[in-house]
């Protein structure tokens, strides 16, 4: 469910009661209106929450990469070597096939690669 028609739906049934009432044609238009405003403004505003909580993750990642600690910068790599070489042992048949085993890696994996683009994006180095 995307977040507009979570929007939609919390206000649908205010619309579908300024239908079920009597107004004139000129009232209703300006309540219909109003509806539409007051709509747009929890869109937009759910949107900026939205964006800051993203601005936010990224910043903690970043402060996480500029840390001196040694440790903190190397998890996700060794982790993500790691699971690549359970990937390639599974591949080999050197350890049992196991599909749960195999989604969690390599979406660990998908997730170490998308995060370090951000670091590169914001500027990071290692």
């Amino acid at each position: 469910m995307s977040v507009f028609s979570w929007i939609s739906n919390i206000f649908s049934p205010v619309s579908d009661l300024v239908d079920e009432l009597h107004f004139s044609g000129e009232e209703e238009g300006r309540l219909r209106n109003k509806l539409a405003e007051i709509e747009a403004k929890v869109a937009t505003r759910t949107l900026e929450l939205q964006s800051q909580i993203i601005e936010a993750n990224a910043k903690m990642e970043v402060a996480v990469q500029q840390h001196g600690n040694w440790f903190t910068k190397s998890v996700r790599p060794t982790i993500s070597l790691g699971n690549w070489v359970i990937i390639l042992l599974m591949g080999l048949g050197k350890i049992e096939f196991n599909e749960y085993l195999l989604v969690a890696c390599g979406g660990y994996n998908a997730h170490y690669t998308h995060l370090r683009s951000q670091e590169k994006k914001a500027g990071v180095t290692r």
